[in-house]
């Protein structure tokens, strides 16, 4: 028999569900509220402090989004089929108004948490609910009319002018032979368009015919519109314009029209419907004239619309306009606000308003050239914001906004592709890849479909010409939940049957794509589906909730140092009293949390980060739903020694304890425990005189932490330690260093045998800090027996008190009895 010593260097690991011979000295079978540190090791971990009741139970279809508008104002907001309220993080609801009811967030199907999600730019927050199906309003661009123009483009002498409508000819002018200089205004382009619209003479010299009044005045026989029945009275619109005749049939039906100009078409077009070229449309046109620019008859990719305007709506109707682009006539223009997601927007006066958004139209195209965006007629399964455009996920598609224009999802124009232009890109693999989520990291945008992941990028200037999607990995994603972006990771979560992992997604210096499994060691410890995610890059920590168990949330802590995980602790916090969390979510270093408790909600915070302490005081009173209450208005009873307090709470239904507070005046010591002689409705009866002592009121929570069996490790040939399990380890002490604590016991459970508790409160005998009426918080060591066998004993490490502890290491002492030589 030898005497035997080894240790336990720290307690930073976490729960590992390995066989025992496997796992790390520093892991644990358990972890209760405890809160694992590579600087303060394992400690109790803090409480949650009361904000403000939320009014009431929120129900079970509540989804939470949180606002992180700016450093100084953030909100909760939460939503139902109901109805959306919205609180600041001091618990004030803020009016929301919904001029467009809540109609849009009805969903059926019995989905066990709402089909929400929420995206915040700003003072705008873009909902979507991913079961209703984006469509097209009834807006239509209105129709072709039926409608033509004449362009009289150059007057030559001697030729005949004709227009033809429905095969006759309806308009003919013959120009003069030229043979005289006295000719040439019959042959401008305005004369001969009015000669054939209406008849009209102009006075000119000629040489023929008589001479009244000392003028020349030439004349011969035409056929005009008015003169072929063209005209008001039978239905028709004529109008001359310059060089230009518009002819409308009044009735919108159809008619055909042709031009002869005997010059090959080059002296006179006909226009109806459509030109080949941009060039042949003239300077002078009817005001809303609509007409299709074909371009190349091989394609109809090139076609485009516009309708002639005035350049200024102050300019005469004789002068030239404009021709500005158009959308096809009878084309639907623009979504159905009532299926498109909704936004909730902060108004200047702090309440919030919950509405239709106006989207923008489409301003140009038709379905071959500017098709509609691929979510039309689809759901919008996910919002994201990157590089300043909004982005919608719907199908196996990524569709942005116009850049810095988030309402706008059309092209501009549909003769050139615009490095602004809203951009729809399709995550193309060999089988069907829906997108779930995405997440901006670095300079991309990753992307999370059912079983794989996608990155978005462009060049340093994102456009529709050098956008693209390449797939990385192909890892399953549970699709209930977020991913959430941690510094140089995305950790996401994927769904197994009865219980959840977490994976690590990273992207090394080579562009290089890896998601590890962060839940390993720990394969049954997330039960059910996860269904929210939250994470401090401040504190490098991870909160997990599930639907198997939502009263809990499962804690993962790590820690990176010189490319290399130091760190990968799981664990579990539990709140007394708490039936749901209802939503979490970080503020830097500060986790809000929104309790439901015995069918009522409340706002809570804790602050996670290292080394914090309250006011006044050296150590942090970990007690939950922790507020403080001032003493200013108490009344002290000197005979029976003892204080009557108003209280700005009811603590009569809950298991509350007094603690007292730091205050300025040190009349009583931090930290101390008051019995609460009486309580009632907002009032308590604690003894002694505390007028001016600030109290903590709270509720107190255990933190339990089960060692893992002790074992001899020794090193392996291949390197790293291995188990020792041949001979019997008779486990006779256990030595704990403590820092900074006040409080913890240590429970030791041998195989079929009673309890043992041994408990240390910090203090040593000839300490000179070690007084009465005062907490003193000590480094030492606390060292227990065991006399037990390694692997028939249950030790556990135990603080149900709200004082602090920090428990850094441990070494054992045993006598090993080795039954065999290793050879």
């Amino acid at each position: 028999m030898a005497k035997v010593s080894g240790s336990i260097p720290n307690f930073a690991n976490g729960v590992s569900q390995q066989a025992i011979a496997l796992r790390l000295a520093s892991q644990a079978e358990l972890q209760v509220n405890a809160y694992s540190t590579v600087v303060d090791g394992l400690k109790k971990r803090p409480p949650t402090q009361r904000v403000a009741p939320l009014g009431g139970s929120l129900g079970t279809n509540v989804h939470a989004h949180m606002i992180n508008r700016d450093a100084t104002e953030r909100y909760e907001v939460l939503m139902s089929p109901s109805g959306i309220r919205v609180f600041d993080l001091q618990g004030d609801e803020k009016t929301v108004t919904s001029p467009d009811g809540y109609t849009y967030l009805n969903y059926s199907g019995g989905a066990s948490r709402p089909p929400y999600r929420a995206l915040t730019v700003g003072d705008y927050t873009f909902i979507t609910n991913t079961t209703k199906k984006v469509a097209m309003a009834s807006t239509t661009e209105p129709a072709m009319k039926s409608e033509a123009i004449v362009n009289v483009m150059a007057g030559n002498y001697g030729k005949d002018y004709k227009i033809v409508i429905d095969g006759s000819v309806v308009a003919w002018y013959r120009t003069p032979d030229g043979t005289s200089a006295n000719q040439s205004p019959a042959v401008d382009t305005a004369f001969i368009a009015r000669r054939l619209a209406t008849g009209e003479e102009v006075a000119m010299l000629t040489t023929v015919n008589d001479k009244p009044n000392g003028d020349w005045v030439w004349k011969t026989s035409d056929t005009d519109l008015d003169a072929s029945g063209i005209n008001a009275a039978n239905g028709w619109t004529v109008k001359v314009s310059k060089g230009t005749i518009y002819i409308k049939k009044n009735d919108g039906t159809a008619f055909s029209i042709a031009v002869e100009d005997g010059y090959n078409g080059h002296a006179m077009k006909a226009i109806k419907e459509y030109v080949q070229d941009f060039a042949d449309l003239p300077a002078y046109n009817e005001e809303g004239f609509v007409v299709r620019v074909s371009g190349s008859v091989t394609t109809k990719s090139d076609d485009y619309y516009v309708k002639f305007g005035k350049m200024s709506p102050s300019d005469p109707a004789t002068s030239p306009g404009i021709y500005r682009e158009v959308p096809a006539p009878g084309i639907k223009t623009s979504f159905d606000p009532a299926t498109m997601p909704h936004i909730l927007v902060r108004n200047a006066d702090g309440t919030f308003t919950f509405k239709r958004a106006t989207w923008e139209k489409r301003v140009a195209g038709d379905l071959d050239t500017i098709p509609e965006p691929s979510f039309v007629g689809h759901t919008v399964n996910e919002l994201v914001f990157f590089k300043n455009r909004l982005g919608f996920l719907s199908g196996e598609n990524v569709i942005l906004s116009r850049s810095g224009e988030f309402f706008d999802f059309w092209r501009a124009t549909a003769t050139t592709l615009l490095d602004d232009d809203p951009i729809d890109v399709a995550a193309t693999e060999n089988g069907v890849s829906v997108l779930r989520a995405a997440e901006a990291f670095n300079d991309r945008l990753v992307l999370f479909a059912d079983q794989k992941q996608f990155t978005f990028m462009g060049n340093e200037l994102l456009t529709p010409k050098t956008a693209s999607i390449r797939a990385t990995t192909s890892y399953s994603m549970s699709s209930l939940t977020r991913p959430v972006a941690t510094g140089s990771s995305i950790f996401f979560p994927v769904a197994r049957g009865q219980f959840s992992m977490i994976r690590e997604y990273r992207i090394d210096e080579n562009g290089i794509a890896d998601a590890e499994d962060v839940t390993g060691h720990v394969p049954q410890y997330i039960p059910g589906t996860v269904v929210k995610m939250a994470a401090s890059t401040h504190e490098d920590i991870l909160v997990v909730l599930t639907d198997a168990d939502p009263a809990a949330i499962y804690v993962y802590k790590y820690y990176w140092a010189n490319g290399q995980k130091l760190q990968s602790s799981w664990s579990k916090w539990t709140f007394p009293g708490v039936t749901r969390v209802i939503d979490m979510g970080f503020v830097s270093s500060q986790l809000i949390l929104v309790f439901d408790r015995n069918s009522e909600a409340f706002l809570e915070c804790m602050d996670i980060q290292p080394g914090g302490i309250d006011v006044n005081q050296t150590f942090v009173t970990h007690l939950d739903r922790r507020f403080i209450q001032e003493t200013s208005a108490a009344e002290y009873d000197a005979f029976m020694d003892r204080s009557y307090v108003p209280m700005d709470q009811d603590i009569t239904l809950d298991s509350y304890i007094c603690v007292t507070a730091g205050s300025v005046e040190k009349k009583l010591e931090p930290g101390l425990q008051l019995q609460i002689l009486e309580k009632g409705d907002y009032f308590v009866v604690v003894p002694g005189d505390v007028r001016g002592v600030p109290l903590y009121f709270g509720i107190p929570y255990e933190m339990r932490y089960g060692l893992s069996t002790i074992y001899i490790r020794q090193q392996s040939q291949g390197g790293g330690l291995q188990v020792v399990s041949e001979g019997r380890l008779q486990l006779l002490q256990l030595l704990f260093q403590f820092s900074k604590s006040a409080f913890f016991r240590v429970e030791v459970t041998p195989l079929a045998q009673a309890k043992r508790s041994y408990f240390t409160n910090g203090r040593m005998m000839g300490d000179p800090e070690n007084r009465v009426d005062r907490v003193h918080l000590s480094d030492g060591n606390f060292r227990i027996p065991i006399l037990s066998r390694n692997d028939r004993v249950k030790i556990e490490i135990v603080n149900d008190s709200y004082l602090p502890c920090s428990i850094l290491s441990a070494e054992w002492i045993a006598n090993y009895v080795r039954k065999s030589t290793r050879i």
